[in-house]
């Protein structure tokens, strides 16, 4: 489950939004008002959505350049490897990410 470093506060919207986005792990600084803290959120969202599109987009590029052959294996091995090890920890989040919104599901009345 979310750990709060202090009790979510604000209207009921807003505690529901820093409920879910600390299942997630998503740290904000939340106003208390749910309209505005749902629109930071999907600011912040949007944000690292872009930034992760045109990161690996430019990789892409960087790694489809007729130059990279040409670059010393070393430089060629740590570009493969920061894409092998991005999609590593993707995954491992995501995994984790599951395992803990699964462990935190509520379970039905009289369920084992």
């Amino acid at each position: 489950m979310a750990d709060f470093i202090s009790k979510p506060d604000g209207d009921a919207m807003s505690r529901l939004i820093q409920l879910q986005a600390g299942r997630h792990d998503i740290r904000l600084t939340w106003t208390g008002d749910g309209t505005a803290d749902l629109i930071a959120l999907c600011n912040a969202h949007a944000f690292k959505s872009r930034l992760s599109k045109h990161l690996w987009t430019s990789l892409r590029e960087l790694m489809q350049m007729p130059e990279m052959p040409r670059l010393p294996e070393a430089m060629q091995a740590q570009i493969a490897s920061i894409v092998l090890k991005a999609q590593a920890i993707t995954d491992l989040e995501t995994s984790a990410a599951s395992a803990r919104m699964a462990a935190s599901a509520v379970k039905p009345k009289g369920a084992a």
